[in-house]
């Protein structure tokens, strides 16, 4: 009886999940003549300027327009990705105060919509990378693992975020800050073959790069990602999700009280 009561609230909990995803779709787009589509609007703005931008320089990239977009969609779904998880809690504050539901609910929630809004995106934004060269493979297939092993990042990483935020404020207002400073630390428009041999360690202190380089093994490059992405990625997925989810169960006690 026991099992059947928890097995039972498990299924609702997820079925909750589920609504909320599809809402925050729904809403996201409410309205909207181009519906998702505006999704692919911030990269392909950033495309044409770096187009335009580094056309100008001798930058050795073979088909930089698609060397660019690869490393623009994964950090379009990070950006709006953290962001959406840094305010779930504070956003389902009145919620969380009149209906007993974990608050674990809303974060699963927000990456599970920015999964489905990444994966109707990828129809377009495949289509323009084919148009720019891109010839799939075998090794596209890893494009499966590599997602599973960036969500969890995400998620982990902006768990963290969120529950703090819960606290304090200003994390979002410095997340907010910090961003622009992340996406020009990231090689997304540059190669990190660029840089010079006394700025690379910067890099490797950067979870970003390891990801992007990783799925642009896969995607740029058409071959098996090289060892030490794997390798990394993989320890950072496991690192942030553990650490996130210490963090959340440490801290969600005083959740109500701070909101």
């Amino acid at each position: 009886m026991e099992f059947t009561y928890y097995k039972d609230r498990s299924k609702s909990y997820w079925q909750v999940v589920s609504t909320l995803s599809i809402k925050n779709v729904k809403l996201r787009y409410k309205n909207s003549f181009l519906g998702f589509f505006w999704s692919l609007l911030t990269p392909l703005i950033y495309l044409v300027i770096f187009i335009f931008i580094f056309s100008q320089v001798q930058m050795g990239i073979e088909n930089y327009p698609l060397f660019a977009i690869i490393g623009l969609i994964f950090w379009n779904f990070f950006s709006t990705t953290s962001n959406q998880i840094l305010t779930s809690f504070v956003d389902g504050a009145g919620i969380l105060k009149s209906v007993n539901l974990p608050p674990i609910i809303f974060p699963i929630s927000a990456i599970s919509a920015s999964l489905i809004n990444l994966l109707l995106s990828f129809i377009p934004f495949f289509i323009l990378m084919f148009i720019f060269g891109f010839r799939p493979s075998w090794n596209t297939l890893l494009i499966i693992p590599f997602l599973i092993s960036f969500s969890v990042f995400t998620f982990g990483f902006s768990l963290i975020l969120g529950t703090f935020n819960v606290f304090f404020r200003d994390v979002g207002m410095l997340w907010s800050s910090l961003m622009p400073a992340l996406f020009y630390l990231t090689p997304i428009a540059f190669s990190s073959t660029l840089l010079p041999e006394n700025l690379k360690w910067v890099m490797d202190f950067n979870p970003l790069f390891h990801y992007i380089e990783m799925v642009r093994d896969i995607l740029y490059y058409d071959r098996f990602p090289q060892m030490k992405y794997l390798v990394s990625t993989s320890a950072l997925s496991l690192f942030f999700l553990i650490l996130g989810a210490y963090i959340f169960r440490k801290l969600k006690p005083g959740f109500i009280s701070n909101f």
